[in-house]
Parts: structure tokens; C-alpha cells; sequence
């Protein structure tokens, strides 16, 4: 590709409404621009790495025999309100009517589509297991996106369903498909960890995530500084210390603490103390709260708060208006004493002795309060996040926390889907079976944003060989002032497009600092740069992005460098 041909839109400060080192990058590299709020057109440089990131997934899907299909955006609601998920998206799920007034939603994910064509097409355990994948654009209608292609609402992923007829098959398939996504980002060069995970509206028995390390990663996850443990912030547990209770050391007398002498700050953040949250319960229950008892330096945990069968979910929060009416007062003085609802505790406040509590008495609370004394024991279950320095759960070294973006997450959805959606086929002795289903995901724009929020610098992004839009830059000093600087260019950049290299000439009248600063900001892995005084001794200068090196090579070993440099990258 010709510079002068080419669609240059760098730009040299960031974009003041950029919230993350890849969205300031992708903006100024010209990868994208934004539409409207989390719609992004992308740009020939993005579309490239778009390509390239695709190229790697459909060669991995298609060394393990994955059929690759193309399924509609715009899906009939009633395949949603036959799986039940209608109501559990939420209003994420973008809804839109045809002229006949028939709904459709634009797909978040495609699930019901797969399902409802399987249960059309399979009618034998004979044509299993079927493994089929799509790349595709996908629709969620964010509340609030934020850090460019991370969060937004439209964006292109890669999505594969498996269909079996046993667990065991089941197990076998995602086994694979979890090496392979190991394979396909490690490819990219991404520092990511593989995480036990939350299955949330997908339902499923069973599911990971692949976590790209960055420190402007939505997610958390808990990792053990010494064993394998790994696990999204949602599900992470940590080593249970729930000591055997005895009356010893017990206060003699407790009482009413004013609110002078202890803070609302001071209250929610001490370790000996136990803060009250509302919470609702599910419908059709004989009381309108539930309450929640935490350590008060820990907070709660909506994912696992939401498993337990009585509560709602999502979960949904007392409000103020609702805590008055219950209580009398405001929810830095709930606490559990006299109030005639379900009590349910996170095991960690079991332990604690002497502790204090909300009085139901606005200024007040209540000081050296004691289990099987003051209170009785509540019904207990992990539902705080952990913490950092937490003992992990297999008991080998402490949890450390990090920041992380989610690029991949695979499930094992069993017949959650087969079952509402009456997929079935006959088995071996004749009976029909509800198929098995497995769904594979890869945030393939979301990856984009991973892979610059490991590689950049302050000159810009610096991309991995195996997704660069150009591979190499070709940099010609004074182009327009020499003839044989121009023939020399001219050979070169033909020499490695025979060769399959893909090479970016930047003929453009500009300043060499002007050529060389927006090669860099793009994030082109080689540079190679020709100028008069270099071809007098038959050499060029060769510039690596990634290591920040140069060095000058005849021009006619050139090829052989650079083939030998993509070869081992």
C-alpha cells in the first residue's frame, strides 16, 4: 500500500472525551472514529487488524473441524420470550418493530437463532457433535459505555454452540475449545489469565473467562500467589476462618454508642463491625426484605447474593424511602435486632466477638454485642467479595487482586437452551434427547483494545507482528529530492509485496519526523528507513518498534531479515 493512496487520519493530542490508553490510541491512530455514543466506524488501519485478528480465529476453528456460518442480527422476539430470556436481558436487549408491527430484537448473542436452527436440521446422535461458529456484529444497549471499543454498544464477536449427545462429549468439546482460545491469544501475544467465572444470563452449569491483564480492565480478578487458583472477583471465594464460638472474653454489658463517638465512615470500614443491607426477595414470598449482614470492611457480592434462592435477581436494594418506613431510620443505622424479616450473613462475621451493630436508632449504635448473647445465628453464605491477602480457597498462598478485560468466556450450558426450546434428537436405543450445548466467545474488537493496552508507549502503539496492519514501513528520506532514493523505494516495497509481506510505502511529501512520528503512533513492528547516504554503501536502516532498536543491513539482506524476524515473532 502507497501512503499517497491511503486514508492518513493520525492526529497528535489526545481526544479530550478518551477515557483509556487504547481509546486516546485508537482515536489518534486513526483505527477509529466515533459515530454516537459506543458506535465506532472503524477506520482502513482498524479494518486491517480486524482482519488479521480474524484470520487467527478461523484458522484455529478450522484445524478442529468448525463449520463457519452467518446468522441474522435482527431476531424474532418470540425466540426470546421461548427461552425466558427476554425478561433477564433486561434493557440491554435493543427492541425494534417492522412495519407489520412484528418484534424483533438486534442480537446481543445468538443462542435462540442456533438453537432454533439445530432442532430443525439434527434428528440423529449420528450427525453429532456439531461445532458451529460465526463472526459477527453484536448489539447490547450499554447504560453507559465507556473506554472505547471496551464498552460499547455495538461490537463483533466471534461465537461458536456446540451441540452433543452426552455431558462427557460435552466436556470433551470445551475442553478443546479451551486450548484452542489459548492458542488464538497467545497468537496475539496477550498476557491473560483463564478464570473460573460467572455464567449470568447465559445460564449453564459451568464457564470460564479469558481475562487480558490492564489496568483499565472492567473486571477483577483473584489470582493465588501460589497455587493455580484463578477466578473472576463474582465467584472468587477465599479459605474459610469461621472459628469455634465460646463465650470467652465476652463483654459484660454493651450499649448505645452515639454517633460522636463513632463515624458513619468509621462504622463501614471497621473489621469488627456488622453493617445490615435490605435486599428483596423473589416474588411470591411472605415478607417484602431480606437482611443482609457483612463485615463492615467488606462489601457485598451481587453475583453469588443472587444464587441463593430467595433473593431476587437481579438483586434490587431497599431504597431510603423503603428503609424508613422498615426501620425508622437510614441505612447507616439498620441493624438486625427487632426486625421480623429472613436474616441471612456472610460467614465472616460469624467469628467476630464484641461487635457493634446498628440500633434501629438514628445517632446510635450498639457496642460489645455477641452472638448467642445479644443475637442468634443468622443462616450463613459467602457473599462478600474478597479481598486482597485473603487466604485462597485451595488453602496454598493468599489471593492478590488485579484489574482485567474480558476477551474470551466460554460456557457449558447443558439444555438450558434444548430443554425451552424443545431441541431434541433420537439416541442410539431410539428415544429422543435433549441435546447438550456448549457456547465459545471471543470479543473480537474488545481484543483490539486488549492487545494496545499491553503494547504502547509514549510514541504509540506497538503491535504484535501477527495482527500489525503493515508488517513493515518503508521510510524514504528526501523522496522528492533524489532519484535513486525514489528507484530504490520503489524496489524495495515491490520486493516484499512478492514476497507476502505486507509493506506500507509512505510516499507522501512530509517532513521525515512528520513520516517517522505517525509510522510509530500506528504501531508498524518494522521500519525501514532509505536515504541517499545509506544506498552510497548499498544499506538501509532497519528499526525494530517493539524491542527500540536499529540497525543498519545491506539492502540486499533486508528480505531475509525481516522473514527471519515474523518468523520467530
Amino acid at each position: 500500500m502507497r501512503a499517497k493512496k491511503y486514508l492518513f487520519s493520525t492526529l497528535r493530542e489526545n481526544p479530550h472525551y478518551a477515557d483509556s490508553i487504547s481509546h486516546k490510541l485508537m482515536i489518534r491512530a486513526g483505527i477509529i472514529r466515533q459515530s454516537s455514543s459506543g458506535i465506532y466506524t472503524w477506520l482502513p488501519t482498524g479494518l486491517r487488524i480486524l482482519k488479521n485478528i480474524k484470520k487467527i480465529i478461523k484458522s484455529e476453528m478450522q484445524k478442529i473441524n468448525a463449520l463457519e456460518v452467518q446468522m441474522p442480527m435482527l431476531q424474532s422476539e418470540n425466540l426470546w420470550k421461548l427461552s425466558d430470556r427476554k425478561k433477564t436481558y433486561g434493557a440491554e436487549l435493543f427492541k425494534i418493530s417492522d412495519r407489520k408491527n412484528n418484534n424483533f430484537v438486534l442480537g446481543p448473542t445468538h443462542e435462540e437463532i442456533i438453537t432454533n436452527l439445530v432442532r430443525n436440521e439434527l434428528k440423529s446422535y449420528k450427525q453429532l457433535p456439531l461445532l458451529l461458529y460465526q463472526i459477527q456484529t453484536k448489539f447490547r444497549d450499554e447504560i453507559r459505555p465507556r473506554f472505547g471499543v471496551i464498552r460499547s454498544r455495538e461490537f463483533i464477536m466471534k461465537d461458536a454452540y456446540s451441540f452433543h449427545i452426552s455431558s462427557l462429549s460435552l466436556n470433551k468439546t470445551y475442553n478443546l475449545i479451551k486450548n484452542v482460545y489459548k492458542k488464538i491469544f497467545l497468537k496475539m501475544k496477550l498476557n491473560f489469565h483463564i478464570v473460573e467465572a460467572d455464567s449470568k444470563t447465559m445460564g449453564g452449569v459451568k464457564s470460564h473467562e479469558f481475562q487480558a491483564l490492564s489496568s483499565n480492565g472492567e473486571d477483577s480478578i483473584a489470582l493465588s500467589t501460589k497455587s493455580n487458583y484463578a477466578a473472576n472477583i463474582q465467584v472468587a471465594t477465599s479459605k474459610r476462618k469461621v472459628e469455634k464460638h465460646t463465650l470467652n472474653h465476652i463483654a459484660k454489658k454493651n450499649f448505645l454508642k452515639t454517633l460522636p463517638e463513632m463515624s458513619n465512615k468509621c462504622f463501614a470500614s471497621n473489621m469488627n463491625t456488622i453493617k445490615t443491607i435490605l435486599v428483596k426477595p423473589k416474588k411470591n414470598t411472605n415478607y417484602d426484605f431480606i437482611a443482609i449482614l457483612l463485615r463492615g470492611d467488606h462489601t457485598i457480592n451481587e453475583s453469588k447474593l443472587s444464587k441463593i434462592k430467595i433473593i431476587s435477581y437481579p438483586v434490587i436494594f431497599a431504597s431510603k424511602i423503603e428503609i424508613l418506613k422498615l426501620t425508622g431510620t437510614t441505612e447507616n443505622f439498620i441493624g438486625p435486632i427487632g426486625l421480623n424479616i429472613p436474616i441471612l450473613a456472610d460467614f465472616s462475621v460469624i467469628s467476630l466477638k464484641n461487635f457493634t451493630i446498628g440500633s434501629n436508632v438514628t445517632g446510635k449504635y450498639f457496642n460489645n454485642m455477641n452472638w448467642n448473647v445479644n443475637l442468634s445465628f443468622p443462616k450463613i453464605f459467602d457473599i462478600r467479595n474478597v479481598l486482597e491477602g485473603d487466604i485462597s480457597p485451595d488453602g496454598i498462598g493468599k489471593l492478590k487482586i488485579l484489574k482485567s478485560i474480558e476477551i474470551g468466556h466460554i460456557f457449558q450450558l447443558g439444555e438450558k437452551y434444548s430443554k425451552t426450546m424443545k431441541a431434541q434428537v433420537q439416541d442410539h436405543t431410539g428415544y429422543k434427547k435433549f441435546l447438550k450445548m456448549g457456547c465459545y466467545g471471543i470479543g473480537v474488537t474488545r481484543t483490539v483494545a486488549a492487545i494496545i493496552e499491553q503494547n504502547n508507549d509514549d510514541k504509540g502503539i506497538i503491535w504484535p507482528i501477527s495482527v500489525a496492519p503493515f508488517k513493515i514501513a518503508i521510510v524514504p528520506i528526501n523522496l522528492y529530492a533524489s532519484k535513486i532514493v525514489q528507484n530504490e523505494s520503489k524496489s524495495l516495497y515491490y520486493l516484499f509485496k512478492n514476497n507476502n509481506i505486507s509493506v506500507l510505502l509512505d510516499d507522501r511529501n512530509e517532513r521525515s519526523g512528520k513520516m517517522l512520528s505517525d509510522i510509530e503512533l500506528i504501531g508498524i513492528p518494522y521500519i525501514v528507513i532509505i536515504s541517499e547516504n545509506l544506498l552510497k554503501e548499498n544499506k538501509v536502516e532497519c528499526r525494530n518498534r517493539s524491542k527500540n532498536t536499529k540497525i543498519i543491513v545491506s539492502k540486499d539482506d533486508i528480505i531475509a531479515l525481516i522473514q527471519e524476524e515474523i518468523k520467530i515473532s
